[in-house]
């Protein structure tokens, strides 16, 4: 009976201690999977630091005045001049990478906000406006910031870049012109011949938060606007007009920057 015993016991023990061995390896193996899987993720998602931009609206002489603009492409710009773009956080004033900017009035937005990668940036770079692949959508089908009707016009000729009202008697309003298509239902195949989008850049110690002052009154030297017409197309045609688009750093008589937009006077760091 004692030699039935001494047979039957490692029989009996032997599939269980080989079970207990596939399945510590298995779980082994899968742990060096997600292990390896997780330090992939990180490697894939480098380090970011947070980008916080408030707006200000500074003016002695037009208190009553309402301005809109719409931000895009917003970009960090290293010591190298290498452009490092911001991803802006999605909410009802901004997408992945245009903001609309609200300042005065009952319902503003100050505010944009996002994240860079991590690094040492001296200047930010920005387009005041719509980039072409977007400006001539249907506004009834997009998402948050571009569905504001009163931030624009037709299909043809797209949004308004730039929306400035003074009480109810006087307003510039800024955006592409010269944009050809079958009607103004109807989006046009190629850019606006002048796109009077200016394209903006701040130096800065610390770019990714800070102030950004707008000075109504450098946008509005050389304008009266007790006198002038509103300007809201034909830029070319009024000294006004030409006036506010040298005053952003864009050559009239083309809608592009001159010397890159260099010579606005309008935006700046707060100090």
């Amino acid at each position: 009976m004692g030699s039935q015993i001494t047979k039957t016991a490692p029989n009996t023990q032997l599939p269980r201690r080989t079970e207990i061995t596939s399945w510590t390896r298995r779980r082994h193996a899968v742990g060096c999977l997600l292990a390896t899987i997780s330090l992939g993720l990180v490697a894939c998602h480098p380090p970011e630091s947070p980008v916080r931009l408030a707006f200000e609206m500074h003016t002695n002489h037009a208190e009553d005045a309402l301005m809109r603009f719409y931000l895009s492409d917003l970009a960090m710009i290293d010591a190298q001049g290498l452009a490092v773009p911001v991803r802006l956080h999605a909410n009802e004033w901004q997408d992945d990478s245009t903001a609309l900017v609200a300042l005065g009035g009952s319902k503003e937005n100050r505010v944009i906000a996002g994240h860079v990668a991590k690094g040492r940036y001296v200047a930010i770079e920005f387009l005041l406006g719509v980039p072409f692949e977007r400006n001539h959508g249907n506004p009834l089908a997009v998402a948050p910031p571009l569905n504001v009707p009163s931030m624009f016009w037709t299909w043809q000729s797209g949004y308004k870049f730039v929306r400035l009202d003074i009480g109810n008697d006087w307003s510039f309003h800024l955006g592409s012109t010269g944009c050809v298509s079958a009607s103004a239902v109807r989006p046009p195949g190629e850019p606006c011949r002048e796109p009077n989008a200016a394209r903006i850049r701040l130096a800065s110690e610390a770019p990714e938060v800070g102030t950004i002052a707008i000075d109504l009154d450098a946008l509005l030297a050389h304008v009266d606007t007790t006198v002038a017409d509103n300007c809201m197309a034909a830029y070319t045609e009024s000294e006004a007009c030409r006036a506010l688009l040298a005053n952003l750093g864009l050559n009239p008589a083309t809608g592009r920057c001159l010397d890159g937009c260099g010579t606005q006077t309008v935006f700046r760091f707060a100090p």
